[in-house]
């Protein structure tokens, strides 16, 4: 456990003093890889203010630390939404079918929202 924490300060470390930046190519939403194994693979995600997140289906697990809260809201493809508000400091583990579903995000709020995720394979 001391190893896996200690890498994953490491890649985060290590991935804002990067000078490159991976983006999803859509405005306002930022996605900068941190690492990738067999195991998991760690992004930390930045939506902007009024951004929108395609709808993608998100397969598997994914654990995440939001490291600047906000209001997000998603939509899925059945024209539902579902408000989601995050507190800075919160961790999140989204293993349910509504969490892996095909949705939007959008955030609502007038903060950016960051999120470190990690995708369990």
């Amino acid at each position: 456990m001391k190893n896996l924490i200690s890498y994953m300060l490491a890649a985060a470390f290590i991935s804002l003093a990067a000078p490159v930046v991976h983006s999803e190519g859509v405005k306002g939403v930022e996605v900068i890889p941190l690492f990738s194994s067999d195991k998991a693979t760690g992004s930390m995600v930045t939506i902007q203010p009024g951004a929108v997140m395609p709808s993608v289906a998100r397969p598997g697990a994914r654990a995440g630390y939001v490291v600047r809260g906000g209001l997000l809201e998603r939509k899925y493809e059945d024209g539902k939404t579902r408000s989601v508000s995050l507190k800075t400091g919160q961790t999140l583990y989204l293993d349910k079918p509504e969490d892996q579903a095909a949705y939007s995000i959008t955030n609502k709020g007038s903060n950016a929202v960051k999120v470190y995720i990690v995708n369990i394979k």
